[in-house]
């Protein structure tokens, strides 16, 4: 990655020319947004990581605002990534609410408002991606020019070859009227696949990676996790190459920079879960000296509250169809404390990702968070949450919810041995319609509680909370409907 970042730096110096002032024409911030693909919260070393390494990420940190419990609205590629675009709850989305579907034209999307207010968007790397293109009244393009002509000659197996950098210094140098500008770094890293072994042979020391308690303490597990933090590792140097590009042309006074993830990291009893490791991401959001440095957040926060915050940094309207709430307030004070009422809780959600049970039925089930408490409802608790065991997705696995991957081998290897059937029941077995965690003690969250009666006011308190929420977010399931089920998309 040295010898990549060396010959983006000779990019960045051979034919550009600085510019005079890093105020936009306007006068309001530029954005960029970094997401990563698959990566859990606590992976980072500014969230508490001690074998991964990431001196830009936690630079960033230091500079601005670092979330400690920020979540995706949906734990999954996509959906997610239409919840950022909309501002919106994922089950509000129709077909934009699972895997393969589609973001509608009737949704108001951010970077389109910016667009019509003198913005100018562009993006690298993975997008709204995977979609079914061409839909009626579906959006093809809901973030803006696509900049991926820059690549990598050779990098390591699982890497993508795009040269994000060099990709966001052409987008840079064609802005040449200095209008603001709004550009998404979409890194491929750390989804699967990985080369096997490239993070012990880089160096990663595997007596210091944190084992969940839902994995089993085994050799497979630390090596696929070093793996794992190895892209994260690779994503981080990106990162610092990203605000390389700033630096060079004195854009970053004026730039508002969130870095995220799109969902939790692709291992057993994450992804697709609205576990911890399914949805609770990093964010960390920095703009020099207008954000205080070195703050903590513990307010739970959600993605879909990006859109309105980016809205409103802008000085622009936010449509009424967003259930985001902006952050601008919080973020620009010394205090935490949203714009409006504060609000003590997010609400997570999760239809079905891949196509893994008999009639491509999901598992439908609603979450709500706050600092210390996860309250999870499963409607259809009878269902497999991460698929059938006999159902095979071609080129893909069995309990397909969950990518293939080394240690998910071992997992169904082992499924019925003594000392590790535990592991696949709490990954693949079925659960109970209702799950309560402390994640404060129990981050791992592998202790329900929905049972004790010692939580039972407490239990009953959250589940009103997140019914009232359904409702007046209008959730189709909080009607007793499921239009998810005659959803036919691409597979």
């Amino acid at each position: 990655m040295k010898l990549f970042r060396i010959a983006t730096q000779i990019l960045l110096l051979s034919g550009v020319i600085m510019m005079s002032s890093c105020e936009t024409k306007t006068g309001t911030p530029n954005f960029l947004l970094i997401i990563t693909d698959d990566q859990s919260w606590e992976h980072l070393g500014c969230y508490g990581d001690l074998a991964v390494k990431t001196p830009f990420m936690d630079k960033l940190a230091e500079e601005g605002v670092r979330f400690e419990n920020a979540y995706a609205a949906c734990p999954s590629c996509s959906p997610s990534r239409a919840t950022i675009l909309t501002g919106q709850d994922a089950y509000r989305l129709q077909e934009g609410g699972v895997l393969t579907g589609f973001i509608r034209s009737e949704y108001e999307l951010f970077p389109s408002i910016l667009k019509k207010n003198g913005y100018v968007l562009g993006y690298t790397g993975k997008g709204y991606w995977p979609f079914t293109k061409d839909a009626p009244d579906g959006v093809n393009e809901p973030i803006g020019v696509r900049y991926d002509r820059h690549r990598h000659e050779e990098v390591p197996e699982g890497i993508s070859r795009r040269n994000y950098a060099a990709n966001f210094e052409e987008f840079i140098k064609e802005n040449k009227d200095n209008s603001p500008f709004f550009f998404w770094l979409g890194l491929g890293e750390p989804h699967r696949p990985y080369e096997t072994g490239r993070g012990v042979n880089i160096g990663i020391d595997t007596s210091l990676i944190r084992i969940p308690a839902f994995f089993p303490d085994v050799p497979v597990a630390k090596v696929d996790m070093a793996d794992y933090l190895a892209e994260v590792q690779w994503a981080d140097d990106v990162v610092g190459e990203m605000l390389e590009v700033l630096d060079s042309r004195d854009l970053k006074k004026n730039t508002v920079i969130i870095f995220t993830s799109d969902n939790g990291m692709p291992f057993p009893r994450s992804k697709a879960t609205l576990y911890n490791h399914g949805v609770r991401m990093p964010l960390i959001i920095a703009w020099d000296k207008k954000i205080k440095s070195m703050r903590v957040v513990k307010d739970p926060v959600n993605l879909i509250d990006l859109a309105p915050t980016i809205l409103e940094l802008s000085n622009l309207k936010i449509p009424e169809q967003m259930t985001g709430q902006s952050m601008r307030t919080l973020l620009l004070s010394d205090s935490s404390g949203f714009s409006s009422e504060k609000r003590d809780f997010v609400v997570t959600s999760f239809e079905k990702h891949t196509h893994c049970r008999p009639n491509e039925l999901g598992f439908p089930r609603r979450a709500i968070h706050t600092e210390q408490w996860t309250y999870i409802v499963n409607y259809e608790p009878d269902r497999y949450p991460m698929g059938n065991f006999e159902i095979r997705i071609p080129n893909w696995d069995i309990l397909g919810e969950t990518d293939p991957g080394p240690l998910k081998e071992f997992y169904i290897k082992n499924k019925t041995h003594p000392d590790y059937h535990k592991y696949y029941d709490l990954a693949f077995g079925k659960v109970e319609r209702e799950e309560l965690y402390n994640h404060e003690e129990d981050p791992d969250m592998i202790h329900n509680l929905a049972d004790n009666p010692d939580y039972l006011e407490l239990k009953n308190r959250l589940s009103k909370m997140l019914e009232d929420y359904l409702l007046q977010t209008k959730d189709p399931r909080a009607s007793g409907n499921s239009p998810w089920d005659e959803y036919r998309l691409d597979k």
